[in-house]
């Protein structure tokens, strides 16, 4: 018997006088294993599954992240009130096109006066219509139709008399501002300004539309990592049954002490308990995805499994070209860009409002005007022209000045934002080159260490068969096993996620994965 083999007798009687047998784990554990063994010679039964969440949860339903991607776009709520975003934007620059609209007015008068002097009573009616449209030189056309009668009955030393009177005119005018509100720039600001909103409204749909596949596919990774894990700490798992089937044999058949089973039943209990965990992180992976992209959940039908098996691929990166296509299909920078183009309209409005109003009205046109003094009717026609020049100016123009100070000040604002982005841009991209440059790294690092505890593995049982082993030493080449491959796989996902943020920040997710934004 060797030195370390009657140590280990020696502390193992210590223990039994100094404890009661019942309550010794070794004794507990040795009497467990000959209760399981039998010890009649037979092969030892396996032990019992323990109830997993699956049998809870239902079976995994297998789903693409094309599938998942499409429903999450027809469902999303921050699409579809960014599609009612531009719906409303398209509805305000339909109504800045209601200047060009003629306009219609017309209306009716009447009034009669009676009195007790010579004219006994007066009947007055007027109709009136007036058509209007304004130009684009900020000006105003009009056409004015005008007919009025009048009727007065007298009385002139006693005798009784009527006059009527008809008038009739028509004649076309035209307003231009000559200052204040002249030109195309200041009519068209209000379209303009609202073509800009519907610009943002279209960048907010891509930015939101880029954000969900962007999370829809990092939570896809994150249930596909959760599955590798469960799988590594499953195969775990069986190499320790498997050790405690081999050890139960070797119990059997006398050759293995019975304490070599103490540290194998606390393996399989440890893995027992992270499998268990492992699934319940599956599960809630599984439910966060369905509700995010708004999959029902039912009892039974909870579980999903992805269908996509990753890797590493060869790929080179250019950091240069990435940040300028990142800076070009920046859905933020181009968000900036059109509340500047915004900011510059109103500045424009603001500044013109500094200008002093000066106004021309010009107007021209016949005029028929028919009495009746004697009961014989008499007609004179004549033209009627007329012009006026209206001007006014606020002293001091506080108001307007600060309102074209705040503008600017706001116009400068989102200047300075842009700036921000672009340096975040090229900080984003830069990070997300180097992840995944590490991630490659890692995993050839982790490949090899895969290997080398397999190697380790193989060795080690070798050893425990020559008897130079303990299964402890196994089990710990296992667990180094295990944290090889969890480094393996965590390195692919951690690559994948990096590229998954440079596609994002380029725009590239969206045509990667089909995905085409309609705002209708």
């Amino acid at each position: 018997m060797t030195s370390r083999a009657r140590l280990f007798v020696s502390l193992f009687a210590a223990l039994a006088a100094v404890a009661p047998a019942a309550a010794d784990p070794l004794h507990l554990a040795v009497r467990l294993a000959a209760q399981d063994g039998g010890g009649g010679g037979g092969a030892p039964p396996a032990p019992a599954r323990p109830a997993m969440l699956a049998d809870v949860a239902g079976p995994a339903t297998s789903i693409g992240l094309p599938e998942l991607l499409a429903l999450a776009v027809r469902t999303a709520p921050t699409l579809a009130q960014a599609r009612i975003d531009i719906e409303v934007a398209e509805a305000s620059i339909l109504s800045t096109q209601a200047w060009a609209d003629w306009a219609l007015q017309a209306q009716a008068a009447g009034s009669t006066r009676v009195s007790g002097g010579a004219f006994s009573r007066a009947d007055d009616v007027t109709l009136s219509a007036d058509l209007t449209r304004r130009i684009s030189s900020g000006g105003t056309l009009s056409l004015h139709a005008e007919t009025g009668y009048t009727r007065q009955d007298f009385l002139v030393m006693g005798i009784p008399g009527t006059t009527r009177n008809y008038d009739t005119g028509v004649s076309i005018g035209f307003t231009q501002p000559l200052m204040r509100g002249r030109g195309k720039a200041q009519l068209f600001a209000a379209e303009r300004a609202a073509r800009t909103s519907r610009d943002a409204a279209d960048v907010a749909t891509r930015a939101a539309a880029i954000a969900l596949v962007r999370d829809v596919v990092l939570s896809y990774l994150g249930l596909k990592a959760a599955e590798r894990e469960l799988e590594i700490s499953r195969a775990s798992l069986d190499l320790a049954n498997e050790r405690l089937k081999v050890t139960l044999a070797g119990i059997d058949k006398g050759g293995v002490a019975k304490a070599e089973t103490i540290p194998v039943e606390q393996a399989i209990a440890t893995r027992e308990e992270a499998v268990l965990a492992g699934e319940l992180t599956i599960l809630d992976q599984s439910l966060a995805l369905r509700r995010q992209v708004g999959m029902p959940s039912a009892p039974g039908d909870m579980v999903l499994a992805s269908t996509v098996d990753l890797a590493i691929p060869s790929k080179t990166w250019d950091q240069v070209a990435l940040v300028t296509a990142a800076s070009t299909n920046s859905p933020e920078l181009a968000r900036l860009a059109a509340l500047e183009a915004g900011a510059t309209i109103e500045i424009e409005v603001t500044e013109n409002g500094l200008l002093p109003s000066l106004d021309l009205a010009a107007s021209i046109g016949p005029s028929v005007i028919v009495t009746d003094p004697t009961g014989a009717f008499d007609t004179s026609t004549g033209v009627t022209a007329a012009v006026t020049l209206t001007y006014q100016q606020a002293i001091g123009k506080t108001a307007a000045r600060a309102e074209v100070r705040r503008s600017r000040a706001q116009r400068e604002s989102l200047r300075v934002n842009a700036s921000d982005v672009k340096n975040q841009i090229v900080e984003a991209v830069a990070r997300a080159v180097a992840q995944i440059q590490v991630a490659e790294r890692r995993y050839a690092i982790a490949v090899r260490a895969v290997s080398l505890a397999e190697q380790n593995l193989a060795v080690e049982q070798a050893r425990l068969g020559l008897g130079k082993s303990r299964n402890v030493d196994v089990l710990t080449r296992q667990d180094e096993l295990r944290a090889a491959q969890l480094r393996v796989a965590n390195a692919v996902i951690d690559w994948h996620r990096a590229d998954a943020a440079i596609a994002a920040l380029t725009g590239e997710i969206l045509p990667r994965y089909g995905i085409s934004i309609d705002a209708k």
